[in-house]
């Protein structure tokens, strides 16, 4: 039985933010190959200008998300936009109907800075409530269109920067209070696979942080004040970026990116090459502050 591979990106503002951005997300895309791509942080023209290079078909409606594939690709028209790009594909020739998502969701509040000062459940459901509202939105679209289309059980992926992490990631960490995440535990309810999860479920040996392998452990020293509720300067990281899927069976799943402490965990793979800290990332190879995540799926039959 054949295969596709999907990966989920952070651009981080287009690849503006590293010398020549785009020309190394076209080597890392290039590196590692993949039948189906989700962006976000397009800023515009990132996978547009991606999509060509890589022989795949581009869907975006505006400047955050998009979805590319190497094989049949259809855009759909959703209420969901700026923060989530929906598209219909057929990842290899014969296979059938896969509907995708790339979302990006509210980035603000970002509820784990309060979380971790000892905010609790309720400012925690307060601040991700933005998120929420999101994900149902996304899935109420999702409900309509397997209707339109007639194929009630059709395949989705729900794919991207959640800009939250995973309550089962929390749960099982001893530096994090227990706390719950409604956005990704939406999708969850709702019958969909963490995959990344499903093949790691150990989040004690594999903690597989996307967010975000660049940021410094401190910012003592540094001039630019830190982000609204991070007292001592220091940006937790967490696993934000997932790929969630429905009606589809799991092969494998890693994390590809850079770690500018030599990381080596299972599920991680480093893509090589130069990686350091903010502010000096200017001439990392690696174009993001977000690791890639990607997801080997077994091949629906038509």
């Amino acid at each position: 039985m054949s295969t596709f591979t999907l990966q989920t990106w952070n651009l981080w503002y287009g690849g503006r933010e590293v010398d020549f951005g785009q020309e190394k997300q076209y080597a890392i895309a290039a590196q590692f190959p993949a039948d189906v791509l989700a962006l976000q942080e397009c800023w515009g023209n990132a996978a547009e200008n991606l999509a060509p290079k890589l022989d795949a078909a581009c869907a975006q409606s505006a400047f955050d998300n998009a979805v590319l594939s190497t094989g049949e690709l259809s855009a759909v028209n959703t209420d969901t936009i700026p923060y989530a790009q929906a598209a219909v594909i057929r990842p290899v020739p014969g296979s059938a109907e896969i509907l995708v998502w790339s979302v990006h969701l509210a980035p603000y509040p970002y509820a784990v800075y309060t979380a971790l000062q000892g905010g609790g459940q309720t400012v925690a459901d307060e601040e991700e409530a933005p998120r929420v509202r999101q994900i149902e939105q996304i899935l109420a679209e999702t409900d309509r269109i397997c209707t339109e289309l007639g194929k009630p059980e059709l395949p989705v992926v729900i794919c991207g920067d959640f800009n939250t992490p995973a309550t089962g990631d929390w749960a099982g960490r001893s530096d994090r209070p227990d706390i719950a995440w409604g956005s990704p535990d939406a999708l969850l309810d709702a019958g969909f696979i963490d995959s990344f999860r499903q093949v790691h479920p150990d989040p004690c040996t594999v903690r597989a942080d996307t967010w975000s392998p660049i940021e410094p452990l401190t910012h003592a020293g540094h001039e630019e004040k830190p982000e609204p509720g991070r007292t001592d300067g220091a940006e937790p990281r967490d696993r934000l970026d997932f790929i969630f899927s429905r009606g589809l069976q799991i092969v494998d799943s890693v994390i590809r990116g850079a770690s500018a402490e030599g990381l080596d965990e299972p599920g991680f793979v480093d893509v090589g090459g130069r990686c350091e800290h903010i502010p000096n990332q200017r001439r990392n190879r690696f174009p993001s502050d977000h690791q890639l995540v990607e997801t080997v799926f077994t091949c629906p039959e038509d």
